[in-house]
């Protein structure tokens, strides 16, 4: 069991967890319309033809991060852009549908799942899409991104639109895992010499045209497009990393919307709503913001002074007033919308007078040190310095000195694969819908984020039930073990939520349906400008 699941933990990429923890992260599906499906299997989808716009189509969406990855990720560019497209996505409700996978079934040991691919689609190159190209993809996607296959084995062509996954141990949950970002699909001639991606060359309704470095990402509407083409002829994203900057350049007209996570800061909200040329949304997502602790080294080494810290935290009043009502208190480790796996009853609770007495059990009138450590590259997106700031106060009434030290992405990232920190802040987002992604990353003492960012976590009975629940074909059996899992953890704290992400965004009056979804995918597909 050990072996298949340190695959598990190989690769992972930090960009996406900062950025899909900070960030794991979507891109716009074609409108469909369900048909019947096969017996057995998955729902598949057909395209719905669009109307023509006489207006020109051009929308430019400001962005405080960059999207454009280049060679460096298998994909290029992230799913938000709608350039290539996955075989599965997952939606509002966290359930896997299909993409460029039509529909799936699984035998009777979940050992064997084999999807039906969609038939007549191209990449922008011409190539067409067919098994050959899955077969290409989902190995270079599992050993260079996340790696959510650990008991993968093989994949096996049927026939030009069929493939199979051939498990090493029962997967009950695999098209969850092989959503989004983990089945992206790059055409085949689009490799160099060294097998590696030159370009993003997808089968999405938008072409990649040009990356402006540090500045915009151009992409044009691909005509040829199997679910028809989109309203919109042209999209640009803009790079814009001030929150205040993004803001003034929708109220000016520079830019139509500012859509993606963490891009319009709560505090903004008033503004937007106070002008009439522009439109306030909103859209809960699979993002929750954790505090971390370095359970390895004193002071939270102790258990009781994470139970402490902890309960010192008014989560209720963090939302009402750092984030103005735009955020849920945090419940669970599980996001709120993974709603068949999340258990609440669980949630950490607001005590100060316990909290004081736990730490004094254990500090005896003595003060300690902590520092906190925050990414600099998040707190233009979230509100993490004034978060750090209301702990700190908090602490401090319990005899902790918490010292706050902004650090740049990369200090912060080798500050905790240091183990140079007691305290950090960051998102994390269950991009799967599948709580394996979370608890055989975060709470396995194995998992990769365990071990790379040190939080010397380690619970024998909590292993077992990580390496357990993966492969566990019965789903209400899982379910006991991830609510004995999530128990677990909020009985011992080497993390905590803060809150769950409430993404506010905003367009100009003119732009028409343009929405995001759980995973903050812009729907580009069906978006206008009136």
């Amino acid at each position: 069991m050990k072996t298949f699941r340190r695959i598990h933990t190989t690769l992972f990429i930090i960009g996406l967890v900062a950025t899909l923890i900070l960030v794991s992260g979507c891109q716009a599906t074609a409108t469909t319309q369900p048909t019947t499906p096969p017996e057995g299997a998955q729902a598949t989808t057909t395209p719905q033809p669009t109307t023509p716009l006489k207006k020109p189509q051009e929308l430019t969406i400001g962005l405080g991060r960059n999207l454009y990855y280049g060679p460096k990720k298998w994909y290029f560019l992230h799913g938000s852009l709608a350039v290539w497209e996955p075989l599965v996505i997952l939606d509002n409700d966290m359930v896997a549908q299909p993409v460029l996978a039509t529909s799936w079934e699984m035998n009777e040991d979940g050992t064997v799942w084999t999807f039906h691919l969609r038939e007549g689609v191209k990449f922008h190159d011409g190539t067409p899409f067919n098994a050959d190209a899955v077969i290409l993809n989902v190995p270079k996607l599992q050993e260079e991104y996340m790696t959510t296959l650990p008991n993968l084995d093989s994949l096996e062509k049927v026939d030009d639109y069929t493939v199979r996954f051939i498990m090493k141990e029962p997967t009950p949950n695999l098209p969850q895992l092989i959503a989004y970002f983990s089945s992206a699909m790059i055409s085949p001639q689009a490799l160099g010499e060294d097998g590696r991606p030159t370009a993003p060359i997808g089968t999405g309704p938008f072409k990649f045209v040009e990356y402006i470095e540090d500045d915009s990402i151009i992409l044009e509407r691909n005509d040829d497009y199997w679910g028809g083409p989109a309203k919109l002829e042209r999209v640009i994203f803009k790079y814009i990393p001030d929150a205040t900057t993004r803001l003034a350049a929708l109220q000016t007209g520079e830019i139509d919307a500012i859509a993606d996570v963490g891009s319009l800061q709560p505090e903004q909200a008033s503004i937007v709503e106070q002008n009439p040329d522009l439109v306030l949304l909103q859209q809960g997502v699979a993002t929750t913001h954790y505090l971390t602790f370095n359970c390895g080294k004193p002071p939270f080494d102790d258990v009781r002074l994470r139970q402490a810290v902890s309960m010192v935290i008014d989560r209720q009043g963090l939302v009402d007033n750092t984030l103005y009502g735009f955020g849920e208190p945090g419940v669970s480790v599980i996001t709120p919308r993974a709603k068949q796996w999340v258990r609440t009853d669980v949630a950490p609770r607001y005590d100060p007078q316990a909290a004081k007495a736990l730490a004094e059990e254990v500090l005896d009138g003595e003060r300690v040190e902590a520092k906190l450590i925050l990414h600099s590259g998040l707190l233009g997106r979230w509100p993490y310095e004034n978060i750090s700031q209301i702990l700190q106060a908090a602490a401090a009434e319990l005899g902790i000195d918490v010292k706050i030290e902004t650090l740049e992405g990369g200090a912060w990232n080798e500050a905790l694969k240091a183990g140079d920190y007691n305290l950090t802040m960051m998102p994390y987002t269950l991009m799967t819908g599948d709580p394996d992604f979370f608890m055989g990353r975060w709470v396995w003492s194995e998992g990769d984020l365990n071990q790379r960012r040190s939080y010397g976590y380690a619970n024998e009975r909590a292993d077992e039930l990580v390496i357990a629940a993966i492969s566990e074909m019965d789903q209400a059996v899982r379910k006991e073990y991830y609510d004995e899992l999530q128990a677990i953890v909020a009985e011992e704290v080497p993390f905590t939520p803060l809150y769950h992400e409430v993404t506010i965004y905003a367009t100009r009056k003119n732009v028409k349906d343009l929405r995001l979804d759980v995973q903050f995918k812009p729907s580009l597909d069906k978006a206008y400008i009136e």
